[in-house]
């Protein structure tokens, strides 16, 4: 028997495989009476705890549940690894560590697994299918779990205010942009209008930028959304060029509109901000469109409403980009046995009665089916207004960040660079160009 320890089984969307559940263990497996799991620290995670007492009940087989925050959870996953501990069965794959478990050999790619077992990529949305590839490989190295882009959501009730709008234009000299699918704002418009909504009592935007990843996934979609890169196809870094200078200038300009703590929050430090009604506008997961208009979690439920992301008229793209959010849940390569993690896995996400349950209990989903379900618009109703936005996203804006092997490294020296710049320790362009010759070092081994 493993020893018992609680592990994480954190952010979490949905997927399925055939109906069949399986057998537990196989003559090649020793015989284990617990499941490690090991994910985020968020919501869906802990949606998650309840179904294990069942899983348990039908099974006899314990699945314990670790959260991490981001940074925190990949240092953890990586300590076991180096000792071939085989303590996680089941981990988060980010395409952020993605390149790492995958060059590493710590996680199995899955497709025997799903075609002896009935899995059909078309039950779920592309994405989640997607951000479960490791650059252009056909391989799947985990199941379809956390698949979400970033949408807008900003307060329709200030924007609506005749008072607000009249002293908006008197400012701007044109009249106060509500953004929508057809007419996103423009990333001039976007940073005027955060000015303008900040004053004493209230931030214009807010987003968390700590660390190595929410300071990577705060600078990295404005890069894209400018026409930047970090790298081309033959592993050059491109930061060096004038659009990756003007996008770090404009997120520091979008900095004072925010508040002054911001370079320190951590995921989910912003939401009371918004949900309590003290910012006009923030930047979000697809959990936030289903919170922010419940009366039951904000304050501005009801006032709410959606837009993609801004774009930038010069960047020749046409719209803006946000980062492909989430990712799998992986099979260790050293849990000692896989075809139990892979029961538990279908057992959780496979069967449809269930996947629709956890996201009505603060799950997520890759399935359509579950974004279409009568009970989701019963429970949501504001979900009319949100689902077509964060389709078009995830259809449209979202773009998978990269995934080579040493990914976080690049994100370390990006989150680096970002902050230099957001403390007044380096300007933007001297910034850039230091991060434009780490990035071509780190990519040189590819080269």
């Amino acid at each position: 028997m493993r020893t018992s320890r609680l592990l994480l089984i954190g952010a979490a969307l949905l997927l399925l495989v055939g109906p069949a559940v399986f057998s537990r263990g196989s003559a090649e497996e020793p015989a284990v009476d617990e499941i490690n799991v090991g994910l985020l620290a968020r919501g869906i995670s802990d949606a998650l705890i309840p179904f294990t007492e069942q899983f348990t009940e039908e099974t006899g087989v314990t699945v314990n549940i670790e959260q991490h925050a981001f940074d925190a959870l990949r240092d953890r996953m990586m300590l076991e690894f180096a000792a071939n501990s085989g303590y996680f069965d089941i981990v988060y794959s980010s395409p952020g560590f993605l390149g790492e478990l995958v060059e590493g050999g710590h996680i199995l790619a899955l497709n025997d697994l799903m075609a002896e077992y009935g899995f059909d990529e078309s039950d779920f949305l592309p994405a989640g299918i997607e951000i479960n590839r490791f650059e252009d490989g056909d391989e799947i190295w985990g199941f379809p779990y956390l698949a979400d882009t970033s949408i807008l959501l900003f307060r329709e009730d200030l924007f609506n205010d005749a008072d607000e709008r009249a002293a908006f234009e008197d400012t701007y000299g044109y009249e106060l942009p509500i953004p929508s699918v057809d007419n996103p704002f423009t990333t001039q418009e976007f940073l005027d209008v955060a000015t303008h909504f900040t004053r004493d009592d209230m931030v214009g935007f807010v987003y968390p930028q700590t660390g190595v990843a929410y300071g990577n996934l705060h600078i990295l979609p404005w890069i894209w959304t400018f026409g930047g890169a970090y790298y081309d196809e033959s592993y050059n870094a491109t930061l060096n060029q004038p659009e990756v200078v003007e996008a770090v200038e404009f997120a520091l300009a979008l900095q004072d509109t925010q508040p002054s703590g911001v370079l320190g929050y951590d995921y989910g430090d912003h939401l009371p901000w918004f949900y309590d009604g003290n910012a006009a506008m923030t930047i979000g997961w697809f959990h936030m469109g289903v919170e922010a208009n419940d009366p039951d979690q904000a304050a501005v439920a009801g006032n709410v409403g959606y837009a993609p992301v801004p774009y930038h008229p010069d960047s020749g793209l046409g719209h803006g980009v946000a980062v492909l959010g989430g990712g799998g849940v992986a099979i260790t390569a050293d849990s000692p046995a896989p075809e139990l993690a892979f029961e538990y896995l279908n057992w959780m996400f496979g069967d449809t009665d269930r996947a629709l349950e956890w996201y009505l209990s603060g799950g997520g989903a890759t399935r359509p089916e579950i974004y279409e379900h009568s009970r989701v618009y019963d429970e949501f109703p504001w979900a009319h207004e949100f689902f077509p936005v964060a389709n078009y996203s995830l259809e449209n804006v979202a773009r998978q960040r990269p995934t080579v092997p040493n990914a976080h490294e690049i994100f370390e020296v990006m989150s680096e660079m970002w902050h230099s710049v957001a403390l007044g320790d380096m300007e933007p362009a001297e910034a850039v160009e230091w991060a434009h010759n780490q990035v071509d070092e780190l990519l040189s081994v590819y080269r």
